[in-house]
């Protein structure tokens, strides 16, 4: 959930760099937990895949899923599903409990892509 946050909140701009830094971190430490050091090197670059291939040319948000594969189970679809939905009916109430005249644009993009990736992301979670 964290680099979907990640790559939402550095697209809409909607928090600053210092935020998006300590969410980083948060992620990466949460991903050191569930899939250990090779986790994490795997996401860098540093590690081979499962399937023996060298992944360190791609961005680092191609490399989210390999470095998630062997730690991945039902309940991360859950989780994700859950999170993904908060953030997207969050963005939405903040934009409509907003005192701006001009209420800012990135929070209903947010919103939108929240609530639709969880949609989604339901969708695998009860197959």
């Amino acid at each position: 959930m964290g680099f979907v946050l990640i790559f939402l909140f550095a697209q809409t701009r909607l928090v600053s760099l210092p935020v998006l830094v300590v969410i980083g971190i948060a992620t990466i430490a949460a991903l050191f937990a569930a899939g250990g050091r090779t986790a994490v090197l795997r996401l860098i670059g540093r590690a081979e895949t499962t399937t023996g291939e060298k992944r360190g040319a791609e961005s680092w948000l191609t490399r989210v899923e390999p470095a998630l594969e062997d730690s991945w189970n039902s309940w991360s679809d859950l989780v994700l599903t859950v999170c993904l939905g908060a953030v997207g009916i969050g963005s939405l109430a903040l934009l409509v409990t907003s005192s701006s005249d001009e209420p800012p644009l990135g929070l209903l993009i947010t919103g939108f892509l929240g609530i639709n990736g969880a949609l989604i992301s339901l969708a695998f979670a009860l197959k």
